[in-house]
């Protein structure tokens, strides 16, 4: 099922709370469901709720706590998996719980969960909506993958934010499990959006991610980019330490400023997370991805998307 083919339906959508990526490419998935007639709800914590709210400021939306779990510095996702397991099993089956009352207080047709194992419910339909059918493990990481597997086959049916030839995500969107997945094509707040007129003079720089990652990135940033005119789009936990003529602080968490900002750019700098390649995709902006140091899927994407612009395909 294409969500283009669901029609007056309650539906009640929740994002993962594991960046806010989750959250961008919500709000494409939201825009389609209500072009189409669908009255969508939106379960998330206060901080995606914010950000919610500049796009749909008249959209019904529910408190819900995320899951517990912190990336560690050293990228090894199996180890931080396995030490955070017994809580994040805990919240998955909490949730599982909680959805269940809220499809019934709410009388929901449809819950969409944006990589939520645990936000399911035996009485509406539920889809599960991921790029990640594979991780990128390991050999020694597969138990990660089978776990993967099972929890998605509980859904009724998987949502995957790319082609079906798998163009954008490479090899973790390709349904090597046979799972029943349906490809929805990417998800973009930008798509559609029209571009400036005007001549584009400016580059912006997306930080994003952890501090500590996010400020190294920064750091490397203004120093390739030294003398250069450029929008710098930060998060709230940075403090405007430079006060550079060439540089402009845009806070993060006015998103509706930034979406000006970037589709203002001669050139976008960012990480390279699948949402934000989404975003490219649909921009049609010239552009230069780096990968987060130990997030693989982020190495992965950098490595997949540089062949493909060498090999003059993107």
């Amino acid at each position: 099922m294409q969500p283009n083919q669901i029609k007056n339906k309650r539906i009640l959508i929740a994002p993962l709370n594991w960046g806010y990526g989750h959250v961008a490419r919500c709000i494409a998935m939201i825009r389609e469901l209500q072009a189409n007639e669908n009255e969508v709800l939106i379960a998330a914590d206060r901080a995606q709720q914010k950000i919610f709210s500049c796009y749909f400021p008249n959209i019904t939306m529910i408190d819900h706590m995320g899951y517990p779990f912190k990336f560690s510095k050293g990228g090894n996702f199996s180890l931080d998996l396995a030490k955070g397991y017994s809580k994040l099993r805990r919240r998955m089956e909490q949730e599982k719980l909680e959805t269940e009352l809220l499809c019934k207080i709410y009388n929901i047709d449809i819950t969409i969960s944006d990589h939520r194992y645990g936000f399911k419910t035996r009485k509406s339909y539920s889809i599960f909506l991921t790029h990640q059918l594979n991780f990128p493990l390991r050999w020694y990481e597969k138990w990660v993958q089978r776990i993967h597997e099972k929890l998605m086959r509980q859904f009724d049916e998987v949502w995957v934010p790319d082609f079906e030839n798998s163009e954008l995500a490479g090899e973790l969107s390709v349904n090597k499990a046979n799972l029943n997945a349906e490809y929805i094509g990417p998800l973009s707040r930008f798509s559609g959006c029209q571009h400036a007129q005007k001549d584009k003079s400016e580059v912006t720089l997306i930080v994003s991610g952890e501090h500590v990652h996010a400020s190294q990135f920064l750091d490397e940033q203004l120093s390739i980019n030294q003398g250069k005119k450029i929008n710098i789009i930060l998060p709230a936990s940075f403090k405007e330490g430079n006060t550079s003529s060439d540089f402009k602080i845009i806070p993060s968490e006015n998103w509706l400023l930034c979406d000006e900002i970037i589709l203002n750019s001669k050139k976008i700098i960012s990480r390279s997370g699948y949402s934000t390649l989404m975003d490219l995709y649909f921009l049609k902006t010239p552009f230069s991805i780096t990968p987060t140091s130990g997030q693989r899927e982020q190495e992965y994407l950098f490595a997949y998307w540089s062949a493909k612009i060498n090999a003059g395909v993107i």
